[in-house]
C-alpha cells in the first residue's frame, strides 16, 4: 500500500496493477471516461462517412489547417477497427465469465457491457492492454475528427418504434455552436441531419 501511494496522478493502470495486483479506482474511472468519449466520437465519425455532411471540426495537416470532412474510407477503417476491437475485448469476457455477454454487436451495446465489466477488468492480467488499446482508438478517433471537447445532451426517446434507447445530440464544449455535430441514441442508430426537424423542437430547449 505504502508503494501505491507514491504513484502520480498521471500514473498508468499498468503501474497500479504491478503494484498492487489489479487496475486501481482512479483508473478505471479515466477508462470508463474513454469508453463514453470513444462512443461519442464514433457516433460523430457518422457525419465523415457521407460526402457533402455537416462539417465536423477544424483539422490541422501537416502545416496547414484546413475545414471539412475527413477522407470517407479513413473513417470506416477507424470505425470498422473500433468495433473489432471492442467485440474481441467483449469476447474475452464472455469466454471467462459464463452467463454474461453485450445485447449484440453494435459499438453502443459492446460499450455498455464493457463498462459493466471494469471492475472485473481490473483484476484480469489483461486489463492494461485493454487500457492501451481503448487509448490508441480514442486517440485515433480524435486525430481523424480534429481537437474539440464536446458535451451530449439528452432529447427523449429515439425515433426508431422498436427502439427503446435515448436520443442524444453532441455539441462543443465551448458553447459556441448551437447546431449539433451530430444526434443519435445510445443503441447507435444515428439520425442524419434531413430528419434532425423531427426533434427541432428539443434541441432548441436543449441549447
Amino acid at each position: 500500500m505504502e508503494e501505491f501511494e507514491r504513484l502520480t496522478d498521471e500514473h498508468h493502470s499498468r503501474d497500479c496493477r504491478r503494484r498492487c495486483g489489479r487496475i486501481c479506482v482512479r483508473c478505471l474511472d479515466r477508462i470508463d471516461g474513454a469508453l463514453r468519449a470513444l462512443l461519442d466520437l464514433y457516433r460523430e465519425s457518422d457525419q465523415a462517412l457521407a460526402p457533402g455532411g455537416p462539417v465536423l471540426r477544424e483539422r490541422v495537416s501537416g502545416s496547414r489547417a484546413t475545414v471539412g470532412i475527413v477522407l470517407d474510407e479513413q473513417a470506416l477503417a477507424l470505425r470498422t477497427r473500433t468495433v473489432e476491437v471492442m467485440a474481441l475485448w467483449a469476447c474475452l469476457v464472455v469466454d471467462e465469465r459464463t452467463g454474461t455477454r453485450p445485447a449484440d454487436r453494435r459499438l453502443g451495446a459492446l460499450v455498455r457491457f464493457l463498462r459493466r465489466q471494469l471492475p472485473w477488468l481490473a483484476g484480469h492480467p489483461a486489463g492494461p492492454d485493454f487500457d492501451e488499446e481503448l487509448a490508441e482508438l480514442l486517440g485515433d478517433l480524435r486525430a481523424l475528427l480534429g481537437p474539440g471537447p464536446v458535451r451530449r445532451f439528452a432529447l427523449g426517446p429515439c425515433t426508431r418504434p422498436e427502439c427503446a434507447g435515448t436520443l442524444y445530440g453532441v455539441l462543443p464544449a465551448d458553447g459556441g455552436d448551437r447546431v449539433p455535430s451530430h444526434v443519435a441514441c445510445d443503441d447507435g442508430h444515428a439520425l442524419p441531419p434531413r430528419q434532425w426537424l423531427l426533434v427541432a423542437d428539443r434541441m432548441r430547449e436543449a441549447a
